[in-house]
C-alpha cells in the first residue's frame, strides 16, 4: 500500500474509533442503562454519532493490512474479515435498530425488552466469523512482531466478550476494547510513515501463515 492511502487509512481509523467510543459512551451516560433509554432525547443523536464512527473504522481497516507489512498475510486478511463483517451486521446493522427501531417502538408503546423475531439468525454467522477471524488476527499480530503483543491479546479477547452476551451498556466493553486495539494500529502506521518507509523495519522473519 502506498504512504498517502495507508496514512489516509490510518487517520480514518483513529478518527473513527474516537467517535464511536464518544458515542457510546455518551448514550447510555446520558440516557441510562435501562429500557427507558431508547425514550431519551439524547439516545439517537448519539447512539446516530457512534454508527457514523463504526462507519469510520470500517473504511480505515486497510490500515490493519499495511501496518501487517504481508507477515502472517493469510491470518491478517482472515482476521481483517473477521473485524468488518461483525462491525457491518452487528454495530451498524443492529445498532440501527437501537438508533432508531427501539426508539420509535418506545414512544408507539411498543416492546423493546425483547430482541426482533429472527434477530439471533442474523447475528449468529456474523458471531462465528469474528469469533474465528479475531483469533486469527490476533495470532498474526504475535507472530508478526510489529504491533505491541497487548493488541494481539485484545484482538483474541474480544469476540469471546462479545459473545458472552452482557447486556446493556456492560456489552460494549468489547467494543471499547477493538477500538483502543484499532487506535494503536492506525497510531503504528502514522509513526511509521513520517519518512516514508514501511510499517515495519526490515528483519528476516517469516512472513507467511
Amino acid at each position: 500500500m502506498y504512504r498517502t492511502p495507508a496514512r489516509a487509512a490510518a487517520w480514518t481509523l483513529l478518527a473513527g474509533s474516537v467517535i464511536a467510543t464518544i458515542g457510546y459512551l455518551a448514550a447510555f451516560l446520558a440516557n441510562g442503562n435501562s429500557d427507558g433509554r431508547f425514550s431519551g432525547s439524547s439516545w439517537t443523536t448519539l447512539y446516530t454519532l457512534a454508527l457514523f464512527g463504526d462507519v469510520l473504522v470500517a473504511l480505515g481497516l486497510p490500515a490493519l493490512l499495511y501496518v501487517q507489512a504481508e507477515r502472517a498475510s493469510t491470518l491478517t486478511r482472515i482476521g481483517y474479515a473477521g473485524i468488518l463483517v461483525p462491525l457491518l451486521v452487528l454495530n451498524v446493522g443492529e445498532g440501527c435498530i437501537e438508533a432508531f427501531v427501539k426508539p420509535y417502538l418506545a414512544v408507539h408503546g411498543g416492546s423493546v425488552s425483547k430482541d426482533l423475531p429472527g434477530l439471533a439468525a442474523f447475528e449468529a454467522p456474523a458471531l462465528l466469523i469474528m469469533l474465528i477471524g479475531m483469533i486469527c488476527l490476533g495470532i498474526a499480530v504475535l507472530r508478526a512482531h510489529i504491533l505491541p503483543r497487548w493488541v494481539g491479546v485484545a484482538f483474541i479477547v474480544v469476540p469471546f466478550l462479545g459473545a458472552a452476551g452482557i447486556p446493556g451498556a456492560a456489552g460494549l466493553v468489547p467494543d471499547y476494547l477493538l477500538f483502543v486495539a484499532l487506535f494503536a494500529v492506525g497510531t503504528r502506521v502514522l509513526r511509521s510513515g513520517h519518512d516514508g518507509e514501511s510499517a515495519v523495519t526490515h528483519s528476516p522473519v517469516e512472513v507467511t501463515v
